[in-house]
């Protein structure tokens, strides 16, 4: 059976907002048009990680979300001041652009993940996308972003990519999916669906991940 998931234009939505199933919640990013303003276009700001006491939401699956040392080169370049050039991704794999997006959610550099997105249509606006994320993180611990990376996306350095032509292909990787309390954990095939602009593949906003079970 496959099924297509359509997450938010946030990540910590897709980690998050799945509670006790790892399996992400189907829904729909921020679309109403842009409205002119001097705040629709904002910028990254330092985050702020909580210090205190911080109860895991999962047990320990001997998973974890890690990047390569060519990854981490590129994330710190692409991060460096919040500068989020894109262009640092020119002729990059698609992998390695993939791993450093999903690391920009973990840490909680919303403004990383919305430069890497293609919008084909509906583009959300920056100040949409920073208001789903300051709603986000006034109400869930940001850290669990890396717990769910952790599980769910730890496999995706060893994926491999298709090319689809026209520009388009995917990530396929191996992750899994369980019951709401880890009785029936299984394998199953993920697709993060990317776009080819100007030489650098983005992030695919219009169908980004779809999963494959039987």
């Amino acid at each position: 059976m496959k099924k297509l998931v359509i997450l938010t234009a946030s990540l910590f939505l897709l980690l998050s907002g799945c509670g006790g199933n790892i399996n992400p919640i189907p829904t729909v990013p921020p679309t109403a048009p842009p409205t002119a303003s001097a705040n629709d276009d904002p910028h990254q700001e330092p985050v702020v990680f909580p210090t205190g006491d911080y109860d895991k939401i999962f047990p320990d699956l001997g998973t974890k979300f890690t990047l390569t040392d060519k990854q981490q080169s590129l994330f710190d370049t692409y991060s460096k001041n919040f500068n989020f050039d894109v262009s640092v991704f020119k002729g990059a794999d698609p992998i390695d652009v993939a791993q450093v997006f999903i690391e920009c959610g973990c840490e909680g550099l919303w403004e990383g993940e919305y430069n890497l997105y293609y919008f084909a249509a509906k583009k959300v606006s920056k100040a949409q996308y920073k208001a789903e994320f300051d709603s986000d993180i006034n109400t869930r611990d940001i850290r669990t972003r890396r717990d769910y990376a952790n599980i769910l996306f730890d496999k995706m350095k060893d994926g491999k990519f298709i090319d689809e032509g026209d520009d388009s292909g995917y990530v396929e990787f191996d992750s899994i999916e369980n019951t709401s309390d880890y009785s029936n954990i299984v394998t199953v095939k993920m697709k993060l669906n990317m776009k080819q602009v100007n030489g650098i593949w983005m992030i695919d906003q219009n169908k980004w991940f779809e999963t494959e079970s039987n």
